[in-house]
């Protein structure tokens, strides 16, 4: 390839970035880690196939279409009444790409049972995560009603045996569907504007019909189901899938005021006539949000004012039931944080290939290629987390992961209470620092851009700008760092506390008998430290204090967790990289006291893998 000093000759790397997924190191091992190995030929082609899709010039014009087109609101006919039948207009390319979204089983991929064809076991989640990631940056967001969808069609295959269960499995026929003719989206309405993350603070009110009430008014949903017996009124102060086909809520039932959890359609037939006309369910869209980011998804307040839907579960038993939409959602909100960060530095390592500044390409100039280096290896350590929890979450869904490395080196416990206790204890902090370092890391990429980093380019895959905003939500999404903080403490001082700590306990004894097998004896040493020390301050200290301290706490254990799976990775195989990578996320700067010219060596190893590293040396 012939470098250009010229911002032309970026586009002579494109190439490179479209095939991410062969020269992301850190992702090709966690497709190695976690799905099958050696990889089934079907599952290799349709990545392969799906990493050159994300960035087709299709793909990118329907991205830059839904950016430069955004939502809007038509409030009133043409008359001058209440528009209730199609207030809400989206653009061509964000329709466009959540047909993509459906197609491609980035929801249904995660509820479709094992092909009879299939001679491995794998988790589906990981897969699924695996696409979403190479999927997201490209997505303009409909990752996030897709998301929610998710966590939808989940909780409502746990409620299809009872009195609304065949309602609930006709909606979750369609939030699985492969078919955009067919499938669903769901919206998930929490926020409110007195509560915020806090559940509890929620104003919206349900009641349950009389007879009478039913009988006067047996309208039916667009699909001919009936309403619902439920009335719903209050308002929710941020939706984020304000186009979708139903909603997942939280309201207030009974005189004590108890949260519970309601399925609702979003549109109703107009005076019975047979899905021709449809209308709102009771639903007013007040106005649409003006955010710094994610600028094609709608997202708006609402005014619910007499919308039927149906109780889930138990009255009282929202927050419990909601819990299953959020493990899903906050999952995915991390594999989206490692997804934007992900898709910069493979930005970073193309732009690096062709930019020539004082008479040398970036990937030549050592200070420039040990500065993503260092982003490379917390990245590194952010995939592995991320990961852990999407493995973790499909083993609680009854997924396997037994044909993979990682449940060979007990990555995944053999245990599946000890995968449980894990999940729930881990979750928040995974979201909560995903997103943390993302935010920082995409912000490093558009700096080692230049210029071109700063601009809102009309090319989507430059625009590096658009992915910071959009990656800015990801630390207030589904709880702020510090809601993640306080959900660590009520795990870790709670009921569950003793059996999550002693699943960790094992598990991190285990890393460390292979660290010190596999002559890691100063890291084991530190992440031993570390884990006396957290350990310390949980047993020692309340669970104010340990909330005044919540920030740390996250950091600490992310340090040592992503330690110990960083180290577990590279002992299955003694890979060099990998062991570099271990070494210096646990080591930090004090890693060694090697000459520079082998520590930039390993800096170019890092960033390209080994197909660059005799070019690197030719020019040291």
């Amino acid at each position: 390839m012939k470098a250009s000093s010229s911002t032309e000759g970026f586009f002579q790397a494109r190439p490179i970035v479209q095939s991410q997924i062969e020269e992301d190191v850190v992702l090709r091992r966690i497709v190695s880690l976690h799905l099958p190995c050696p990889l089934p030929w079907s599952m290799e082609q349709d990545l392969t196939r799906f990493s050159h899709l994300v960035l087709s010039r299709p793909i990118l014009n329907y991205a830059a279409e839904a950016e430069r087109n955004q939502p809007y609101l038509k409030p009133l006919t043409t008359f001058g009444a209440e528009n209730k039948q199609d207030s809400l207009v989206t653009s061509e390319g964000w329709r466009a790409l959540q047909d993509v979204n459906i197609r491609e089983g980035l929801v249904g991929l995660a509820h479709e049972p094992a092909q009879p064809t299939d001679d491995v076991q794998w988790n589906a989640r990981v897969f699924k995560s695996i696409k979403t990631h190479l999927w997201t940056p490209s997505s303009a967001m409909v990752t996030c009603p897709g998301s929610m969808t998710d966590g939808a069609a989940r909780l409502l295959s746990r409620h299809l045996d009872g009195e609304n269960g065949k309602v609930f499995a006709e909606a979750l026929r369609r939030l699985v569907s492969r078919d955009p003719a067919v499938a669903w989206t769901s919206g998930q309405w929490m926020t409110e504007r007195k509560g915020g993350s806090d559940v509890r603070g929620t104003e919206t009110v349900a009641r349950k019909l009389t007879v009478q009430e039913m009988t006067e008014d047996d309208g039916v949903d667009s699909i001919g189901l009936p309403l619902g017996p439920w009335r719903l009124d209050g308002f929710k102060w941020f939706s984020s899938a304000t186009d979708a086909n139903m909603a997942i809520m939280l309201a207030k039932t009974g005189d004590d005021g108890s949260i519970s959890a309601f399925y609702a359609p979003l549109r109703r037939q107009v005076n019975g006539r047979n899905g021709e006309e449809s209308e709102l369910n009771g639903v007013r869209i007040q106005r649409l949000k003006n955010k710094l980011g994610t600028k094609a998804l709608p997202t708006a307040e609402l005014e619910i004012k007499g919308m039927r839907g149906y109780l889930i579960g138990k009255e009282g038993q929202g927050v419990k039931e909601i819990s299953t939409i959020l493990n899903i959602t906050r999952a995915g909100n991390s594999i989206a944080s490692v997804s934007y960060w992900g898709r910069s530095l493979a930005i970073c390592r193309a732009y690096s290939k062709v930019r020539v500044t004082s008479g040398r390409r970036l990937q030549d100039t050592p200070s420039y290629v040990r500065t993503l280096a260092r982003d490379h290896a917390k990245y590194a350590a952010s995939m592995h987390l991320a990961f852990l929890i999407v493995a973790l979450l499909g083993i609680s869904e009854g997924s396997s992961s037994a044909s993979s490395q990682a449940a060979n080196i007990n990555i995944i416990p053999k245990d599946e209470k000890h995968s449980l206790a894990l999940l729930r204890l881990l979750t928040p902090m995974a979201k909560a620092r995903t997103a943390l370092r993302a935010i920082k890391g995409v912000r490093a990429s558009m700096e080692n851009l230049g210029g071109i980093g700063y601009l809102e380019n009309e090319d989507p895959i430059l625009n590096v700008a658009r992915i910071f905003r959009d990656t800015c939500v990801l630390s207030i999404w589904e709880g702020t760092t510090e809601v993640m903080a306080d959900d660590l403490m009520r795990v870790v001082k709670g009921r569950q506390g003793p059996d999550c700590l002693n699943a960790l306990d094992k598990w991190i004894s285990h890393a460390l008998g292979v660290a010190r097998a596999h002559s890691f004896s100063a890291e084991a040493g530190v992440l031993q430290q570390l884990w006396a020390e957290f350990l310390s301050d949980v047993q020692s200290k309340s669970r104010e204090e340990l909330n005044w301290h919540g920030r740390k706490c996250l950091k600490v254990l992310e340090r040592l967790v992503c330690g110990c799976l960083l180290i577990l990775d590279a002992s299955r195989d003694d890979n060099d990289l990998a062991r570099e990578l271990a070494k210096r996320w646990i080591l930090k700067d004090a890693v060694s006291q090697r000459s520079w010219t082998v520590e930039a060596d390993w800096d170019s190893r890092i960033v390209y893998g080994d197909s660059l590293n005799g070019q690197r040396n030719a020019h040291l």
